[in-house]
């Protein structure tokens, strides 16, 4: 068995908890003007971008609610997330997160490491969130990562599914090698210590109630602030993750952009 199918303990104990590291994150909440569809604004009213801001480093991540789409698939259980490493950047990260029975996260990342969110977005898509289509990528990385907890209550994970293959003809075989190996070990043990919290986030909240706990834009967006900007700061860490492991590994001086989550992760961890 490869070491990344096997199940291992989530959660690392030398980092900080997530409610530690939002005590320095500001959460800003902004109507998304940009990508507002003009033919049916009706489809607006959850179409916002929050911008994570610190006092001490100029990184301003953001993240969107998102409809995800690839090849006429809709990802219709998941919520799904954009991040940019700061506005316009180019190189983002999709992340998908799914809550599933018996009481399991998937946490989901697709990478997009020449593409801005302009490239992908279909504002006029018939959809409450912006809309965005993988297919118009030019590559797309992914890697899936799945949390569950075990008899004993600990979170537990485990890496499937990664594959970096369509970006083979920019980098050398051996740098394929590696790039797949640090999200299979490092990258997804960094998602998965971030996304358990998310777990924990969304069971407690609905703790007395079972039937609601199905991600959705709109349960998303209703969650408490405490709640919601601690679950956006995990979706943002787990595609700066990404972001990260991706330029320096594949795209480094292709396009720099990708060194802001740098910044943001060196800062938070």
């Amino acid at each position: 068995m490869n070491y990344s199918d096997e199940i291992k303990p989530a959660k690392i104990l030398s980092l900080n908890s997530l409610q530690e590291l939002s005590e320095s994150i500001y959460l800003t909440r902004e109507t998304d003007n940009a990508y507002f569809s003009l033919k049916k604004p009706e489809n607006n009213v959850n179409r916002c971008v929050f911008t994570l801001e610190t006092s001490d480093i100029n990184t301003k991540p953001t993240i969107r609610p998102v409809n995800c789409i690839n090849k006429n698939k809709k990802y219709s259980s998941y919520q799904a997330f954009a991040i940019e490493t700061k506005d316009k950047s180019k190189g983002i990260a999709i992340v998908l997160i799914k809550l599933d029975d018996p009481r399991t996260l998937y946490c989901n990342v697709r990478m997009l490491p020449l593409n801005t969110l302009n490239d992908i977005a279909d504002r006029e898509a018939d959809t409450k969130v912006l809309t965005v289509n993988l297919e118009k990528a030019n590559f797309v990385l992914k890697t899936d990562v799945t949390i569950s907890p075990s008899n004993t209550g600990e979170a537990m994970y485990l890496t499937h599914d990664v594959d970096v293959n369509s970006i083979s003809d920019l980098i050398t075989s051996s740098e394929v090698v590696e790039l797949k190996r640090e999200l299979e070990y490092q990258g997804a043990k960094l998602i998965a210590h971030f996304s358990q919290e998310m777990l924990d986030i969304v069971l407690n909240v609905n703790s007395n109630n079972s039937n609601s706990l199905l991600f959705s834009e709109d349960y998303i967006l209703l969650l408490p602030d405490g709640k919601l900007k601690d679950l956006l700061l995990a979706t943002t860490i787990a595609g700066n993750i990404a972001i990260e492991i991706v330029g320096d590994n594949a795209i480094k001086d292709i396009n720099k952009d990708w060194t802001a989550a740098s910044s943001f992760l060196g800062y938070l961890l």
